[in-house]
């Protein structure tokens, strides 16, 4: 792939019957189940596509039409997004923690005409809400048969759709070359949203093109992935964009090798595939340094004596790396020493020994668990990118181990540039930016304007051309798994509650939400605890109709009113929720108990005993 030249020339479904071609026989994916890889090829790929998308047909699904799955990161999902596209279909990702509402919506909104599942769950939640879409005809189930569903819409099993494509096929094997050459770069491939039931629905289109200009970006960060095999685990929710760039569209353009495998057994996979490309949520960095660091803490006397001098070097060549200085050879020497003899090994423990170069993005990355990962040796970079963006525009794509708290920088083709508006909101304009929010026209132009995408993020450059974020616009929160919720119609549905004045959802770069309850003024409990106990009811009643992601895992009620001259209200009465979190930090810190990033931090600080 050309990365400063680069032209897409074929649909996402026209390129895979290329590789299908091109290399029938090679591994294009691999599966872990049950302990157990099995690998898939590219023939068997565009076999699977070939079967699904003959099935779709004949079930009425052409072009134009949005067809929702909801599945974990396994092959099916690949294959069905695929399927999809080849009849020139839409493909929209939904979170397997969505709720029966939220799925509702996402299927009102799109009106798609099928919905995949994966198990018994997901399929009982559609057939909930399946006679309140009234453009849902179809609904397949991948591991269980759906239950049952209203008139008219079908349900049947993946495996029946399948042998209905391959008999179609017989009559035509030349029928998916035909529906895939009818297709357009331009065509809409994929809808990921971005809200749930709490707020009213944003289905960011992305095309063939835009996706692959969006790969092009995520190639800028190991360019020689055209040329040699990267391994990577998929286990992320492919209904986010990252996710499903890298794991299921980046493949189709490069020799990236994806093991899919499910969250829960993550873990263990990591260790035996050892990937050599990573693109997380700071969140998993988090968690794996926090458990690296616990481990080294029960290691025996002397070992535990070598990390402590191997930590002194590895500080101090973070330092000389951060100040663009050379470490003297001596320092080298000793950095080498503690990489092979104890960072190394101690990596090698979680699977990450193998990888050189990682990258984080989706949220807010602590500068002390970015540093703890570069003391250890791994490169680890930061990049930006919105849904909209689809990949990376910003990144620090040629800088090797960057200082903590800076993006990068745009993205070496001309055609990707960044500049800063008068408000200091950051701009950007390139080939990768969305075609618009689905059915949403008035949004779409109060967001991209004459080529330019406003992001809603705050920036300023360093002198040598660095990018650094200062903050947002927008009043969301963004947590520490990099998931963007916002909070107002939280804290409206808690205050329809006669008990509630105020409610202040908490949560930015945390590990999930938490809320800040101002009781109501005429309240008649009799005592705390029993105040305590209701607003708990409250909370709970709110937490049904959301998201996973979305819950309140915990409160407190606040000790005093907001105040307007704290800072903590404006003169017309609004809420100042930066004020609020600085006004009341000791209680929401005790919401979360021992903070993962503060371990951390003071143990990149900590000096040998």
């Amino acid at each position: 792939m050309d990365l400063t030249n680069f032209e897409p020339t074929r649909t996402f479904p026209g390129l895979l019957l290329d590789r299908a071609r091109r290399e029938p026989d090679a591994v294009a994916m691999r599966h872990w189940r049950d302990g157990v890889v099995q690998e898939i090829t590219w023939r068997s790929y565009a076999d699977h596509v070939r079967d699904l998308a003959l099935g779709l047909v004949a079930h009425r699904v052409k072009h134009g039409d949005r067809v929702a799955v909801m599945c974990s990161a396994r092959p099916e999902w690949v294959f069905a997004a695929l399927a999809v596209q080849s009849v020139g279909g839409v493909v929209i990702g939904v979170y397997p923690t969505n709720s029966a509402a939220e799925i509702e919506q996402l299927l009102a909104h799109s009106e798609a005409v099928a919905f995949i599942g994966e198990t018994a769950t997901e399929l009982t939640k559609v057939a909930n809400v399946a006679a309140r879409t009234p453009s849902l005809r179809l609904v397949l189930g991948i591991d269980d048969a759906p239950p049952a569903l209203p008139e008219p819409v079908t349900g049947m099993t993946w495996e029946a759709l399948r042998d209905e494509g391959a008999w179609h096929a017989g009559d035509n094997p030349d029928r998916l070359s035909e529906l895939v050459a009818a297709g357009s770069l331009d065509d809409a491939a994929v809808l990921f949203y971005t809200s749930g039931s709490t707020g009213a629905p944003k289905g960011v289109t992305h095309s063939h093109r835009t996706l692959q200009h969006s790969v092009q970006t995520f190639s800028g960060l190991y360019p020689d992935i055209t040329r040699r095999r990267y391994d990577v685990v998929g286990f992320l929710p492919l209904a986010h964009v990252a996710p499903a760039l890298v794991v299921v569209f980046a493949p189709l353009l490069t020799k990236l090798m994806v093991t899919y495998c499910r969250m829960d057994v993550y873990e263990e996979v990591l260790r035996s595939v050892r990937p050599t490309s990573v693109l997380w949520p700071p969140r998993f960095y988090e968690k794996i340094a926090g458990e690296l660091i616990a481990r080294t803490k029960s290691w025996p006397w002397f070992r535990r004596r070598a990390y402590d001098a191997a930590m002194w070097v590895g500080r101090r060549v973070a330092r000389n790396r951060w100040s663009h200085r050379r470490p003297s050879a001596l320092l080298r020497i000793a950095y080498a020493a503690a990489l092979r003899g104890v960072f190394l090994p101690l990596r090698a423990t979680v699977g990450m020994d193998r990888m050189r170069v990682a990258y984080t993005a989706s949220a807010a990355m602590p500068e002390s668990v970015h540093a703890i990962w570069q003391i250890w040796g791994l490169d680890l970079r930061e990049n930006y990118g919105l849904t909209e963006t689809g990949g990376c525009p910003i990144a620090h794509f040629d800088q090797p181990f960057p200082r903590p708290g800076f993006i990068g920088r745009e993205f070496p083709d001309p055609r990707f540039q960044v500049k800063v508006a008068d408000d200091g909101e950051m701009l950007i304009s390139a080939p990768l930016l969305f075609t618009g929010y689905w059915g949403n026209p008035a949004e779409t132009e109060a967001v991209l304007q004459d080529g330019w995408f406003r992001t809603g993020d705050l920036m300023e450059r360093a002198p040598r051309g660095d990018i650094r974020l200062i903050g947002r616009k927008k009043d969301v929160i963004i947590t520490r798994g990099g998931k963007t919720i916002n909070p107002q119609p939280i804290e409206t549905r808690l205050k329809e509650s006669l008990l509630i004045d105020e409610a202040i959802v908490v949560g930015d770069a945390r590990k999930y939400l938490t809320v800040l309850l101002e009781p109501s003024a005429d309240t008649d409990a009799p005592s705390a605890e029993a105040l305590a106990e209701s607003l708990r009811a409250e909370v709970a009643r709110v937490n049904a109709d959301l998201a996973r992601v979305e819950q309140l895992k915990d409160f407190r009620v606040l000790p005093r009113s907001l105040e307007v001259e704290r800072g903590e209200r404006t003169a017309n009465g609004k809420i100042k929720r930066t004020a609020v979190v600085s006004s009341f930090a000791a209680l929401i810190d005790d919401m979360y108990g021992v903070n993962d990033d503060a371990a951390i931090a003071d143990h990149v600080r900590s000096k040998p005993n």
